[in-house]
């Protein structure tokens, strides 16, 4: 059992925080356990397999690499930049495009901090943005960059990161109400392209988990989620976002985008 979690580790991981996140969305919403351990129990549940299955396939220096990331700072200051405004700044923008196609100019152009000053909210939100970069993008895009192109491995983790959200949008556990799952698998395959150009440039998780900490944020300030903007408004800025990231790649690499196995350097700090 062990070899084979070590020939197919990154495989069995997916399969098994789909699986048991699942087992633990449905508990929750049928009352097997309490609504309270939702808030952070289910990234507390994300990090603890990844740890788990890790620990089992490498042993403790393992669970060292997936930490290390978090240790890199000194980086040229322009990536942090980018991390800080790539998000905010698509989504303004987007506003500003909608505003012009509606004819609403820029009163379409608005914001509303309520959720994100709640210490309670943002520690949840920290909480999800860091074990979010450990597993889908310290681990998981830099795993499968050693047999795909990294822009390949961010599609599939944004794939699988997708459908390890989709309990929550099916039983409607704790996510934003009327989530339509296409613009959900195109906004998180966006964010997993965003967050794997990031890394690739700077080998941070620091500056990774910076800009998804205020991506997170940024959709809960803009009106561009379906409970502010509209499902129409979400879908745009979803296809919107992705196709602006995609630029990156075109524009700033790393090359080529798609293939079987990377012609790149490795993902490594």
């Amino acid at each position: 059992m062990i070899d084979f979690i070590k020939r197919n580790e990154i495989w069995v991981f997916f399969a098994t925080i789909v699986i048991a996140n699942s087992i633990f969305v449905g508990a929750i919403k049928f009352g097997l356990l309490p609504m309270g351990l939702y808030g952070h129990g289910r990234f507390l549940l994300l990090g603890g397999v990844l740890f788990a299955i890790v620990m089992l396939a490498r042993g403790t220096g393992g669970i060292a690499e997936l930490l290390r990331p978090m240790l890199k700072w000194r980086v040229s200051p322009i990536w942090y930049l980018v991390a800080i405004f790539w998000g905010a700044a698509n989504m303004m923008l987007f506003l500003v495009g909608k505003g012009v196609v509606t004819g609403n100019g820029l009163s379409e152009v608005t914001a509303n901090f309520n959720l994100v000053t709640r210490p309670g909210f943002l520690l949840t939100l920290f909480v999800g943005s860091f074990v979010g970069e450990i597993v889908w993008i310290s681990y998981s895009v830099r795993k499968l960059s050693d047999h795909f192109t990294v822009y390949v491995a961010a599609m599939i983790t944004g794939v699988v990161w997708t459908l390890w959200w989709m309990p929550m949008v099916v039983l409607n556990v704790g996510v934003l109400p009327d989530l339509p799952f296409l613009a959900l698998l195109i906004n998180q395959c966006g964010v997993a392209a965003v967050a794997a150009f990031l890394y690739w440039h700077t080998r941070s998780g620091l500056v990774v988990l910076i800009g998804q900490f205020l991506f997170n944020a940024g959709l809960l300030v803009f009106p561009v989620a379906p409970t502010t903007g509209g499902i129409p408004t979400y879908y745009a800025f979803a296809v919107t976002f992705f196709v602006t990231t995609l630029l990156l790649y075109i524009i700033k690499g790393p090359k080529p985008l798609f293939g079987r196995r990377a012609a790149q350097r490795q993902m490594t700090v």
